[in-house]
């Protein structure tokens, strides 16, 4: 009876080991299960052509000068990352390329030459980049409110 319980035993820690090596060495259960990343902000837009239109002509003032939305969007994780820092360039008076490059850790075509890198050369939050660019303001509360009206553009784009 003990040889059985050892043999069973031995067998699940065998098991256990097996998956944990398998999954990138992480003990830890959460990380065995692979998450797909969602589509970009591009491949949104790309996907309802019909939002790409009502989002420009609702978004065209806080575009920068001689860009489209999808150019403005490029690099970004989600569409409302991308109509967030938008807002958040026009309602805090910071250049959007400077804001998307914090956020996206991908150095944008144009003027950044007042910007800086972000830290690290790693992508950071809104409210953290915001921080960043500019120290005199409320970081959290401008990127809560800016994620809120992100959402309800997209939703007023959508219907």
């Amino acid at each position: 009876m003990k040889h059985k319980w050892l043999v069973i035993g031995g067998a699940g820690i065998t098991m256990l080991l097996g998956a944990a090596g398998a999954a990138g060495h992480s003990y830890n259960p959460l990380k065995w299960i692979k998450k797909s990343p969602g589509p970009t902000a591009n491949e949104q837009l790309a996907a309802d052509k019909e939002q790409e239109r009502k989002l420009t002509m609702q978004l065209q003032a806080l575009l920068p000068p001689k860009t489209t939305l999808r150019e403005a969007c490029s690099g970004f994780l989600s569409l409302e990352d991308c109509v967030a820092a938008l807002h958040v360039s026009r309602n805090v008076k910071i250049k959007f390329n400077c804001l998307k490059w914090d956020m996206t850790a991908a150095r944008p075509s144009g003027d950044v030459k007042a910007c800086e890198a972000p830290p690290r050369d790693k992508a950071v939050s809104l409210d953290k980049a915001i921080r960043l660019l500019n120290s005199d303001v409320d970081a959290k509360t401008q990127a809560k409110s800016a994620q809120r009206r992100a959402r309800e553009d997209i939703k007023d784009a959508t219907s």
